[in-house]
């Protein structure tokens, strides 16, 4: 089983076979009994590795991995992973875009076009365009099914370039209007400081961009024209972005019709890194008490410290939104889009394997779900079942009892069965990757059109223990040569030998590549090996060719 208890000082798991065959939910069915939908609260948290978060470190030391230095996270704790379900083994894309791409479609980056950051002026000279409003997207699903879904955004939303916003002012929304989410309000990039000259840091002066009223009663926009920019700044402390974002969705689930899907993509903790400022505002519920606010970073306050007391911030704001919704009808699933900052990480974890590399530090989040639907003994459970970013479109389908149309969303995978109680992995193999420029995909293979060059490839693939690299680069030049590169791990028994016992450990941070070793394969690696290779060749073949 891949199943235990939350708790410091938990039994190290071995990895078992798989026992027994997923129930019919893996494949999107939903029993009468679980047709009845609930709200559904989507967290993204921003640049937030499992390295951060002290439910992850406290399950990674009980497994005998070196202590690391997270944030204090109670809400989190307490709230989240103390009553629901944490996946340690949760893949998603190195960096943002790409993230939320994949988050929204259910699909991979070679078949939706993201596998590269936009940004607001893009310097490169290519063209790397945003989501196309062509492809189905969760709020657009959850409008099909028998109860509808009111779907709303707010936060962080870095889908679309600046072409793209000039063709689509509401990108958010769809084309035509509506089509995607009902309501959007936050900022469209990462933040932008409206006086990049005064010193003031960009979370306290920011432009955030209102799609479509939030508050039928309150009219955001200057001139009343949609959409628009706002110029906030803090004080007062609900400017301040990261308690803005929880303000607007505490807004939603106060008034939303249900059933209702609420998207809440916090910008935190990307950088800069800041002080806290004073005078943010608390919640705590049951036994669940917030942090001190604000965050001592120390004298001499490193990135790192800075980084940590914006966590320990973003988890107070977790705390007000997870005490104001009704646990009983209310799924709650959250997730980061990527590892943390090279610059935030402290030993024993390395900057090489950090946010931008399909590393471990990189692509390998927290994800938990706490839901109504959960088995009896589920609550503070802990599953190293594979599971994507993709998968959280079909999961919040079944969920809602809504179908997914045959090819689409054809990445994702329900994770339904382990809120239901499957000890299992649904997944045999779960897979990242990155690659610049994004592109329109061709509307009849999905992939990308003919005329489509990219300069690299970075792909990842695994099963339950062994990893495959493999990278792809065109010559500077982008002439016709490619050059392909691989690593290859042993994730689970690929760490030095004790020198007493000569018992081996995970080989927690990838620093052993069987590839490079020069040693011969075991008769288990090879097999494994083999296997991933073909997997990349056949089902997720380079783009750049």
């Amino acid at each position: 089983m891949f199943v235990a208890q939350l708790g410091i000082g938990a039994a190290c798991l071995p990895l078992l076979a798989l026992s027994g065959a997923p129930p019919a939910e893996a494949l999107g069915l939903v029993s009468a009994s679980l047709a009845l939908p609930s709200n559904v609260l989507v967290i993204t948290l921003d640049d937030v590795g499992v390295d951060l978060i002290g439910a992850y470190e406290s399950w990674y030391v009980a497994q005998g991995r070196p202590a690391g230095q997270p944030a204090h996270t109670p809400a989190i704790d307490s709230l989240l992973a103390a009553q629901g379900i944490l996946f340690t083994e949760c893949w998603t894309a190195p960096m943002c875009t790409p993230s939320r791409a994949r988050l929204l479609t259910g699909k991979y980056g070679m078949r939706n076009g993201i596998g590269a950051v936009l940004k607001e002026t893009e310097t490169s000279g290519y063209l790397n365009p945003g989501l196309q409003p062509t492809e189905l997207t969760l709020p657009q699903l959850l409008r099909t099914g028998s109860a509808p879904y009111t779907s709303v955004a707010v936060g962080k939303w870095h889908l679309a370039d600046t072409p793209m916003r000039t063709l689509i002012p509401a990108h958010p929304l769809g084309s035509p209007t509506g089509t995607w989410f009902d309501r959007y309000a936050g900022a469209m990039f990462n933040l932008q400081n409206p006086q990049p000259s005064s010193g003031i840091n960009v979370y306290s002066s920011w432009i955030k961009t209102y799609c479509s009223f939030l508050d039928p009663n309150v009219a955001p926009c200057p001139n009343g024209a949609l959409p628009c920019d706002v110029l906030k700044f803090a004080p007062p402390a609900a400017n301040y972005a990261t308690v803005d974002t929880t303000e607007d969705a505490l807004s939603m689930v106060a008034t939303l019709t249900e059933p209702w899907f609420l998207y809440v993509a916090y910008n935190a903790a990307h950088s800069p890194v800041h002080d806290i400022p004073s005078g943010l505002p608390s919640s705590s519920c049951g036994n669940y008490l917030p942090n001190v606010s604000p965050c001592d970073a120390g004298a001499n306050p490193t990135f790192a410290t800075r980084l940590r007391c914006m966590v320990e911030e973003l988890d107070n704001q977790i705390g007000r939104l997870l005490c104001s919704i009704d646990a009983t009808d209310t799924t709650v699933i959250l997730i980061s889009d990527n590892g943390t900052d090279p610059n935030g990480l402290l030993a024993p974890h390395d900057r090489s394997s950090a946010k931008g590399t399909v590393k471990e530090g990189g692509i390998r989040v927290p994800m938990i779900i706490r839901a109504p639907q959960q088995a009896a003994g589920t609550s503070g459970r802990v599953s190293r079942a594979l599971v994507s970013s993709t998968d959280v479109l079909a999961t919040v389908a079944a969920i809602a009892g809504t179908p997914v149309p045959i090819g689409t969303a054809t990445d994702s995978v329900s994770m339904l069965p382990y809120i239901t109680g499957f000890q299992g992995s649904v997944r045999k193999f779960v897979y990242s990757e990155n690659f610049f420029p994004n592109f329109q995909p061709d509307p009849i293979t999905g992939g990308p059109p003919a005329s489509y060059v990219t300069n690299r490839h970075m792909q990842a693939i695994r099963e339950q223990r062994f990893k495959l690299i493999r990278r792809t680069d065109r010559d500077q030049n982008m002439g016709s040569t490619v050059t392909v590169t691989e690593q290859f791990y042993d994730l689970l028994q690929g760490g030095a030998p004790d020198p007493v016992t000569g018992a081996t450990t995970p080989d927690w941070f990838e620093e052993n590549d069987l590839l490079a070793s020069g040693l011969p394969l075991s008769a288990r690696g090879q097999r494994a090996l083999q296997v991933l290779r073909n997997k990349l060749d056949t089902q997720y073949p380079s783009i750049c060719r």
